[in-house]
């Protein structure tokens, strides 16, 4: 982490250090899932969960909870933000602080581009390649496995979500990115295909950079970080909508073919 925030302080190093991100993705979390698959498995996409969509209906709930949940997924950040920990853990809370700082200030630099090809470089590496990648590890594999050993579907999804939000070392991030990490794993365990929350998660990230790049550009007054943010009438309603969203996704599940 450290050595890209010091490859993005020089503008002349973008370009490596986009290579970093993205050989760091493809490395990281597109290529072990896909050699795992090949070698344990007769079917590998099958065994990753590249199965059509039997009810593509499942979509619509699920791409618009992507955006109905955003007031939600903004309050979630606010009280993440409140938690402090005890005096005695400060070490711990700066050293947290610290990685935090180091993500957004890579992620900032690599957001501010004001070309449409610097856009689609960052809808590249920052949308397509996690919405692939961390999917394929986390729901494709690790999630079956876990719902497996702990013999629990709903604990499961929940230990995914949580190992999810963890590995990426973004403690104030932790309570929004655990929630994502829920809505992904109940639709791929509704849709029983990877697709769907391959999708959502493109749709999610997609979402922040185009907001940052509107913003940057002057098109919106809009900061990313206030995008979604909204009153607490707002906020209640967010909340609503995603259990409805959620119940609606469960129920298209159960319907008979």
């Amino acid at each position: 982490m450290s050595e890209q925030v010091n490859l993005l302080n020089d503008a002349t190093n973008l370009r490596p250090a986009r290579i970093l991100q993205i050989s760091s993705q493809i490395g990281l979390f597109l290529f072990p899932p896909l050699v795992l698959a090949y070698v344990v498995h007769f079917s590998p996409l099958q065994f990753l969960g590249f199965r059509s969509i039997s009810k593509p209906f499942i979509l619509l709930p699920a791409l618009v909870l992507m955006f109905a949940s955003l007031p939600f997924i903004h309050m979630l950040s606010d009280l993440n933000h409140a938690i402090s920990l005890p005096s005695w853990m400060n070490a711990v809370e700066q050293w947290m602080q610290e990685k935090e700082n180091q993500a957004e200030e890579m992620m900032q630099l690599f957001l501010k581009v004001e070309t449409t090809s610097g856009l689609m470089i960052n809808l590249f590496m920052i949308a397509l390649l996690p919405g692939i990648g961390e999917e394929l590890v986390f729901r494709s594999v690790i999630q079956p496995y876990m719902m497996k050993f702990l013999k629990n579907k709903h604990l499961g999804i929940i230990i995914t979500a949580l190992i999810f939000s963890i590995i990426h070392m973004q403690f104030y991030g932790l309570l929004p990115r655990f929630a994502l990490g829920l809505f992904l794993g109940y639709f791929y365990f509704w849709s029983g295909s990877i697709i769907v929350p391959m999708l959502m998660h493109f749709v999610n990230n997609a979402s922040a950079v185009i907001a940052f790049y509107m913003f940057y550009n002057g098109y919106t007054s809009i900061p990313m970080e206030d995008f979604g943010s909204s009153s607490s009438m707002f906020t209640i309603l967010s909340g609503g909508f995603v259990g409805l969203l959620l119940y609606t996704g469960y129920r298209i599940s159960e319907q008979k073919a």
